[in-house]
């Protein structure tokens, strides 16, 4: 009680106490933020100016939702260009600060965001843990497996970073190191603390529990493990939930919109239209139906000093119903099957679901890493870190088979052994690349 009251005075100090945010995330209430946004977005924003009159999202002084749609598409390579024009004339008058995409797509995108856009991020987390898993997560222990040392230590405010993690209970282990030696200092941690959550990247749970396997230790059980960064494949989550002996969730955000979507107890994701307005349009711009698959485009609703207005981010899921039986008003996902880069193009214009060439390598005790990437349409290489002493040619030519069998027989595969994989610099592997896309 005594942490939650210090808690309480220390971030109404710095400006980080999100209890109003949470109460209106609560009322659930997207249609008025879309609004207020949008109408901001036309006054102080020289490009969407141009961009909202021209579609009739604003007309007359009030947003018009109805035009929505006729809104264009805004991409990376625009936020690039046109960096300035996206800013909004007020943004010095707010908390602001830079933040970047995690540019594992390529050059990340440099953004400015503000503190009422962190705040509404902080009242998203906890309105899943809250409301959509039942744990209270700001006071829980919890253990965050993750890469980036910027969010651990801050831009400029390394300080209160610490003072936040001791009185949320919160302890980073730093995935961007993941050698033997530091996995078991990783698998000591997680037993003296005993965490009641742990939360990580996909790919580095996933390194943490084959290691735990492979040497034949035990690891405390939490209550949950959460999921998040990247694409949380089947095998992976089967692993994780072995070892952990816990059920695993799977939360979808990114850093330059921060929650989106997050998974409850029967396997749908719930998407946050409190925190940012998201579609899920196919090629032509147009809404999918339920359980097909589309491009993920996000509209931000709180960050103020630099709208993102229908940003593409780059990612593919499947829509998916209005309800759910477990309760939560929110419309969901069926999957995020990942990012654009996780799927190979055929030349005839054929999408090939990157998990398909994951599956063909994990479990092969042959196989310490590994990377696939797409070169041209009929030309893939691939990296292997390999076992020592492990033959391997059999196995080698099932795989290239298979590869074949989607890619077509006139496929030309190029192996290269190496010595590692190399991590984005947030400390995430990519094990499926593909050269032809964004």
């Amino acid at each position: 009680m005594l942490k939650k009251l210090v808690w309480e005075l220390f971030a109404t100090i710095s400006g980080t106490n999100f209890k109003k945010e949470y109460a209106e995330a609560v009322n659930l209430k997207s249609q008025a933020f879309l609004k207020n946004l949008l109408f901001h977005a036309y006054n102080n924003v020289p490009y969407y100016h141009d961009v909202l009159r021209k579609a009739g999202a604003v007309k007359d002084g009030k947003a018009c939702l109805a035009n929505f749609e006729k809104i264009p598409i805004l991409t990376k390579e625009i936020i690039r260009r046109r960096t300035d024009e996206l800013k909004s004339r007020d943004y010095k008058k707010r908390k602001w600060f830079y933040n970047t995409s995690g540019g594992s797509t390529g050059e990340p995108v440099k953004l400015i965001q503000d503190r009422l856009s962190t705040k509404w991020s902080m009242a998203t987390n906890c309105y899943y843990y809250n409301d959509i898993i039942g744990i209270d997560e700001l006071f829980a222990k919890k253990i965050l497996l993750w890469g980036a040392r910027r969010d651990i230590f801050g831009g400029g405010i390394e300080l209160n970073k610490v003072i936040d993690n001791a009185l949320t209970n919160t302890v980073f282990l730093d995935c961007l190191s993941m050698t033997e030696t530091d996995m078991r200092y990783f698998v000591r941690i997680i037993n003296s603390y005993r965490p009641e959550i742990i939360r990580g990247y996909a790919s580095s749970l996933f390194e943490l529990c084959k290691f735990v396997k492979r040497k034949k230790l035990s690891i405390h059980s939490p209550k949950v493990v959460v999921s998040s960064a990247e694409t949380l494949y089947g095998i992976m989550r089967k692993k994780l939930e072995s070892v952990f002996g816990t059920k695993v969730y799977d939360f979808y955000g990114s850093r330059e919109v921060h929650g989106i979507a997050g998974e409850c107890k029967y396997g749908l994701l719930h998407m946050f239209m409190f925190n940012n307005y998201v579609e899920v349009l196919d090629r032509y711009n147009q809404r999918v139906k339920e359980g097909e698959n589309g491009r993920i485009i996000v509209t931000t609703l709180h960050n103020f000093s630099m709208p993102l207005v229908r940003y593409e981010i780059g990612d593919i899921a499947v829509l998916g119903p209005q309800k759910c039986k477990c309760g939560c008003p929110l419309p969901t996902l069926k999957k995020v099957t990942g990012r654009r880069i996780d799927y190979f193009v055929r030349e005839d214009g054929r999408i090939i679901y990157g998990g398909y060439f994951i599956e063909l390598f994990w479990g092969k005790d042959w196989v310490k890493a590994f990377k696939l990437i797409q070169e041209d349409y009929k030309r893939l290489r691939i990296l292997v870190v390999l076992r020592d002493g492990i033959a391997y040619e059999n196995q080698k030519r099932e795989i290239e088979e298979k590869m074949k069998l989607v890619m077509g027989k006139d496929c030309k595969l190029k192996w290269e052994v190496v010595d590692e994989i190399s991590k984005t610099k947030t400390g995430k592997y990519l094990h499926v690349e593909s050269l032809l896309q964004e």
